[in-house]
């Protein structure tokens, strides 16, 4: 025989770079990702520190006289109108009818002076900081929110004069304790992405004006290390293949070249002519001094006492096939009704046992069980003698086959036969069963025989239902019922 053909060859060294491959990728998943949360904990705080101190200047310097003028003008017409639309929440068109009412504000010297010292110090400090804006808080009955006077940001969502936002929970201080910073904390915006945000009040003696509140855009922050970490991958990926290379060539010179030599030496086995390949393997000489070598000489004495024991082992071979085929005449024996030829009650005891474990594994399957059961086989037996009874049982057996082809049929009892139907027996079992009826009634009606020759039989089936079915038996129990149903209206 053809000896089968590897569709697959794993071999030691794709093995082996795989594995390296492997580890090469983990520790630089494993580095980078703990640079990756270094460089996160490091810019938190250093960015937390920045924030913090730029809102803190920003507020001991900037003029709260213009702070409050400015106030002055915005406040009373946030409190004036009608509606207070919060920018994310409301549309265009209701905030272009809010904030014409602050339009004017942008024209006035004190706004533009806070804006200029606030975009000078923006400017200053560009490496880092992404807008600076000055805001206070608005309470009325119905409204919590802060409220805008200038802002840096240059891009379409600028924060005018009078623009409305509700007051995030990492800034409630302003409301709880308005005399404290506001910390530093970081918050994600659909509009800004990251930021880490912190303020300072203004004040005027002990009374808080308003807030400057200091942005700095940890996205941005985190663009600008991406030259750093694509220098640190590289870095870590050009040692990684320095090393994995050097561990390659070790393997392969003490793994690979010995184990060739075995290998080549195995292949090269003839058990045509053993007394050639008994020099070929004993000749080997490979000494690694590891467990190649107490492989090779292993190998060695294994083959010497095959060689030894060449003949015997055939014997003892052609022995076992001659006591597996008698073994598997016997279990064929021992699983066959003796009479009709069909399986007996101990290969149906194996197969429920079977259905049962796939059952109560979970597996999916379709079965459903035929019941027959002959009629009147004792009338016939004490009237016309046993071999009539047994004819009547060998010619229902063979109805039964005949009918459910694909399916195995079993004799559990003296009169009773169950066929365990699957594929295309089970999808069209109602028609199989209709079918193997007719076939009965049909042969208890001929004429053309004796009496004592016609049969009758009781047919009735069921089919396995996973929702509340949980053993064969189940659905044994309803074949059962049916069966005997079905000998009610034969014998009425």
């Amino acid at each position: 025989m053809a000896k089968k053909q590897r569709r697959f060859r794993y071999s030691i060294r794709m093995k082996a770079i795989t594995m390296i491959v492997v580890f090469a990728l983990v520790i630089i998943e494993i580095a980078m990702a703990y640079y990756s949360i270094m460089m996160n904990k490091v810019n938190k705080e250093t960015y937390s520190k920045v924030a913090k101190d730029i809102s803190g200047s920003v507020a001991t310097t900037i003029e709260v006289e213009d702070i409050k003028y400015l106030k002055g003008l915005v406040d009373p017409r946030v409190e004036a109108s009608t509606t207070k639309p919060l920018a994310e929440e409301s549309s265009k068109e209701e905030l272009d009818a809010y904030y014409v009412q602050f339009s004017d504000i942008e024209e006035d010297l004190t706004f533009k002076k806070t804006k200029d010292f606030l975009t000078n110090f923006v400017q200053t400090n560009n490496d880092f900081l992404d807008c600076l804006y000055i805001q206070y808080v608005h309470i009325d009955e119905q409204h919590e929110f802060v409220v805008y006077l200038a802002d840096t940001d240059e891009s379409d969502t600028v924060c005018k004069p009078g623009y409305l936002d509700p007051i995030h929970n990492e800034a409630k201080s302003m409301v709880t304790d308005p005399k404290s910073p506001i910390a530093p904390h970081i918050i994600k915006l659909d509009r800004y992405g990251r930021l880490m945000i912190a303020g300072a009040p203004i004040m005027d003696g002990d009374t808080v004006v308003a807030y400057a509140m200091a942005d700095i855009s940890m996205d941005v922050i985190r663009q600008r290390e991406a030259g750093t970490i694509i220098r640190l991958f590289v870095y870590l990926v050009v040692t990684l293949l320095l090393i994995g290379g050097a561990g390659v060539l070790w393997v392969s010179l003490w793994m690979i070249r010995p184990l060739k030599k075995l290998t080549n030496a195995a292949k090269e086995y003839n058990s045509n002519n053993p007394k050639e390949t008994h020099e070929k393997i004993q000749s080997l000489d490979i000494n690694t001094h590891d467990e190649i070598s107490d492989l090779t000489e292993t190998i060695k004495t294994m083959e010497g006492d095959v060689y030894q024991r060449f003949n015997d082992l055939i014997e003892t071979n052609k022995q076992l096939t001659y006591s597996r085929e008698e073994t598997k005449k016997m279990e064929m024996l021992a699983n066959q009704d003796g009479l009709t030829g069909v399986k007996n009650k101990i290969s149906y005891n194996s197969e429920v046992l079977r259905i049962n474990e796939m059952i109560e594994r979970g597996e999916k399957t379709s079965f459903a069980i035929v019941m027959i059961d002959l009629n009147y086989l004792k009338d016939t037996n004490d009237t016309h003698g046993h071999d009539t009874g047994d004819i009547a049982l060998i010619k229902l057996a063979s109805m039964v086959c005949d009918t459910f082809k694909h399916s195995p049929v079993y004799r559990i009892g003296g009169d009773e036969f169950v066929v365990i139907c699957r594929g295309k027996d089970y999808q069209k079992i109602s028609q199989y069963v209709d079918s193997l009826k007719r076939q009965i009634a049909k042969e208890g009606k001929r004429a053309d025989i004796h009496d004592a020759e016609h049969i009758s039989a009781a047919v009735g089936y069921s089919v396995f239902d996973p929702e509340k079915d949980r053993v064969v038996e189940d659905v044994f129990k309803r074949a059962d019922k049916a069966m005997y149903e079905n000998k009610r209206e034969i014998k009425q």
